[in-house]
């Protein structure tokens, strides 16, 4: 597995995207400045924001951008009343939208089946539900740039078709609390393992474009070791899961990531890309390198007992 990783947006690399210009819509600072980010780390050429679809609306003219994420509840004009603006300009021409087919990504907090398909109806291609991770977000990337609908004009919907069912990218906690199905072929495990480090690849991007470890990013990267786990579970990786759980243990020990010091972050983040990279049957290798995260946690929980002293 030493070969050039690509981004999780499944095979795009970064080269492929120094040229897409990409506009981000949401009136909430901290979350554009996120998905900014995250794109930009992916490689994406050029980032653009609005805080809300009027002043949105003026940068798809002037800068005509190749794809659009938006927030659904924004003042003034919000990401359905943007979306639908936008999809109008195929019949009534608008000066103003460059090209009312283009890919429109909803990242939203709404998870109901009506709430989607009100979207849907609205003319959205992809969602990313919040709070999402960087691969969530770039694997919606991914399927309007790979796996492009044709779009339709008729006297009921304007829009990407919608014969493919909508396909929301979950980054929440797990929706089972049973344990996981084993994977036990090895083409599956290999996918398995894939999947978790183009995920963990995308998560130390971001904090090296942010850089460094920051209130975001922690919370992220625990929704990361949450999927990690899960995934590491899947695939009987036993190293993995340990690893995994000696931060997620320690964090719940100080009072959530956000208290975690960014060493035991980075280290984590390292050792389980050191994992992955190494031979799938170098068990002692990889007993070693989780013993020296184990051996680091035990430092650091001596050093906050001394501390509380």
């Amino acid at each position: 597995m030493n070969r050039r990783r690509h981004l999780p947006s499944a095979n795009l690399k970064a080269d492929d995207l120094t040229q897409l210009r990409v506009l981000v819509v949401d009136d909430h600072v901290n979350t554009v400045r996120l998905i900014v980010d995250v794109l930009r780390a992916a490689g994406v050429g050029t980032v653009s924001a609005a805080t809300d679809g009027l002043r949105a609306r003026y940068i798809l003219s002037r800068d005509e951008p190749d794809v659009l994420f938006t927030d659904w509840r924004m003042p003034f004009m919000d990401g359905l009343e943007l979306t639908r603006s936008i999809r109008q300009a195929a019949v009534e021409r608008d000066t103003t939208v460059p090209n009312p087919a283009i890919p429109v990504i909803m990242v939203t907090g709404h998870r109901t089946a009506a709430e989607v398909e009100t979207a849907r109806e609205a003319g959205v291609n992809e969602f990313v539900m919040k709070p999402f991770t960087p691969a969530a977000l770039l694997s919606r990337l991914q399927a309007v740039l790979t796996q492009p609908r044709s779009f339709i004009v008729s006297d009921k919907y304007l829009g990407p078709d919608r014969r493919r069912k909508a396909e929301i990218s979950y980054a929440g906690p797990l929706r089972r609390t049973s344990d996981p199905e084993e994977v036990v072929d090895v083409v599956e495990r290999q996918v398995a393992r894939e999947t978790i480090s183009v995920e963990l690849e995308a998560m130390r991007r971001l904090i090296v474009a942010r850089g460094g470890v920051d209130r975001a990013t922690l919370q992220m990267t625990y929704r990361v070791m949450q999927h990690t786990r899960f995934r590491a579970r899947q695939v009987r990786d036993r190293m993995l899961e340990r690893a995994t759980d000696a931060l997620l243990v320690y964090a719940e020990e100080v009072g959530g990531m956000e208290q975690c010091e960014p060493d035991v972050v980075e280290a984590h983040l390292t050792v389980l890309g050191q994992i992955l990279e190494g031979d799938d049957h170098d068990a002692v290798g990889a007993a070693k390198l989780v013993r020296g995260l184990e051996a680091l946690i035990r430092r650091k929980r001596a050093a906050r007992q001394i501390l509380a002293a």
